[in-house]
């Protein structure tokens, strides 16, 4: 097996924060970091629910009832779909912006490009 090396990649924040309150006051960053939120709206929901279940730190996070549709899915035997690739389509939907969200510092779609 070959070996991976994972490049680290910074990405440049500043904050200022109200230290009374506790919240941020102004934030300036740069275009990777915007691109890098944007890239959060492109999201499928099918990937949202998958990943929040899956690469979270803190245990499975709930998003309303995305998780519940999403485990309805995941349970759903395969003889009431068409074909068996219409399961595997909703559990891992593809990205529209796939080439987009590429080439951003910051990936966490885990999704197979096409």
């Amino acid at each position: 097996m070959a070996d991976t090396t994972e490049t680290e990649e910074i990405v440049q924040l500043k904050l200022l924060i109200n230290e009374e309150s506790n919240k941020v006051v102004f934030a300036e960053a740069g275009k990777d970091f915007v691109d890098i939120l944007c890239s959060f709206l492109t999201l499928p929901l099918g990937t949202i629910a998958r990943l929040s279940r899956k690469d979270s730190n803190i245990g499975p996070v709930s998003v309303g009832c995305l998780n519940s549709l999403y485990q309805s899915v995941v349970d759903l035997d395969k003889g009431y779909l068409w074909t068996d690739s219409i399961k595997e389509m909703l559990l891992q939907p593809k990205n529209s912006s796939e080439d987009y969200c590429s080439s951003i510092k910051l990936n966490i779609d885990d999704t197979q490009p096409t």
